[in-house]
């Protein structure tokens, strides 16, 4: 948008903020679609965000600006604009904004509920849509006081695998509250469902970042890591976030996001994506998180999980079945990292109802001990 600027207000923004000059910024592409117009400034450490913002240049532009995750803030800005932050000494890195999407691969039980709860593969399996298998785990603790943040498509708290624990806590600008996806309810619905779920008290907190075709913009699901991290440190409760989704390119702004949640003493665990690729993008590569890949009935690799150094540990993925977003009854069946995640998410939180608050490397470790009520698929139990 473009405003009438007086020769009071024709202030470059070097000068509103660090005077010295310097060669511009490039700007970070993303590859495929991204927001037009859209950047992600990252400012550096300590400088100040509220003196850019005071250019009303700036200002009027600025989509997102309350973030305490990372220094920094995201908008559209004009070329001259773009080319002035391009230049102003306090910016660290400006990016274009481009696009997450949820990992799963939808196909039109919960043996994975089973495989978590056992410390080898599921001898003699008949079939991953049978709902024939066992889930073994502690009446004791079932993921009480412990608060989820889901960050996807939203989550259908009225659904009955909720059992009233599910609450709106953040919807991304322009996106609904709901979802109109199904993604994020059933993702939701293996972290806590009562049926489905692998912590069945534990709480659902929905942050939408994603759109009805599972798709947003990385700045969104910046704001979304940052609402959850900051809602849970305001809460003092213990608290996950979770995160099956993956940005098309790697990128460093939600990287950094993602870390400040860990740094806060917030476990964050992540799908590693879809692409049956050993390159990770965001968040998926942040090495302070949990980064979990998604193994059939077998324990075998599904054929379109990512792998390699940067996968922490594997989890069922392959034809899960959950919550849905059509009706407060329906169920869905989904394959993907994303559903590998909840499983994961749902272990974290039965292990906090457990013992309480711990640290997240803590918290790491354990998921990958032979013994304890953390049986994920080790990486060395995987072929």
């Amino acid at each position: 948008m473009h405003f009438p600027l007086s020769i009071l207000v024709v202030v470059s923004l070097a000068a509103a903020a660090v005077a010295a000059p310097r060669t511009p910024l490039p700007v970070h592409k993303v590859s495929g679609q991204k927001r037009p117009d859209g950047y992600i400034v990252r400012l550096k450490k300590g400088a100040s965000k509220s003196g850019l913002l005071k250019d009303p240049r700036v200002g009027a532009g600025v989509t997102h600006r309350d973030w305490t995750a990372i220094n920094g803030f995201a908008g559209t800005f004009t070329t001259e604009v773009l080319n002035e932050l391009r230049a102003n000494d306090a910016v660290e890195s400006i990016s274009e904004d481009g696009i997450s999407r949820g990992t799963a691969l939808e196909t039109n039980s919960p043996w994975g509920l089973s495989r978590i709860s056992a410390k080898a593969v599921l001898a003699g399996a008949e079939s991953d849509l049978a709902m024939i298998y066992n889930y073994t785990y502690s009446d004791d603790f079932q993921g009480q006081g412990v608060d989820v943040y889901v960050v996807d498509t939203g989550v259908n708290i009225d659904h009955v695998e909720f059992s009233g624990r599910a609450t709106y806590g953040f919807s991304a600008p322009g996106l609904a509250t709901l979802d109109d996806n199904g993604h994020g309810s059933n993702v939701a619905s293996i972290v806590a469902g009562v049926r489905y779920g692998v912590a069945k008290q534990a709480n659902i907190i929905s942050v939408k970042v994603l759109d009805e075709n599972s798709r947003g913009w990385n700045s969104d699901v910046i704001s979304g890591f940052n609402f959850a991290m900051n809602a849970a440190l305001a809460s003092g409760r213990l608290s996950v976030v979770t995160a099956s989704l993956e940005s098309d390119i790697p990128d460093d702004n939600m990287d950094a996001a993602a870390a400040a949640v860990v740094s806060a003493g917030i476990p964050f665990i992540a799908a590693a994506g879809n692409r049956n690729s050993d390159e990770l993008h965001s968040p998926a590569r942040v090495e302070t998180i949990i980064t979990v890949g998604a193994v059939d009935i077998t324990d075998t690799k599904a054929s379109f999980s990512n792998f390699g150094a940067g996968v922490d540990i594997w989890a069922p993925g392959v034809n899960i079945y959950g919550a849905y977003d059509s009706s407060d009854f329906a169920t869905s069946l989904f394959s993907g990292t994303s559903q590998a995640t909840p499983h994961v998410t749902g272990l974290v939180a039965l292990y906090l109802s457990q013992f309480g608050k711990t640290s997240p490397a803590a918290i790491a470790t354990n998921l990958n001990r032979e013994n304890g009520i953390l049986n994920a698929i080790r990486k060395s139990d995987l072929g």
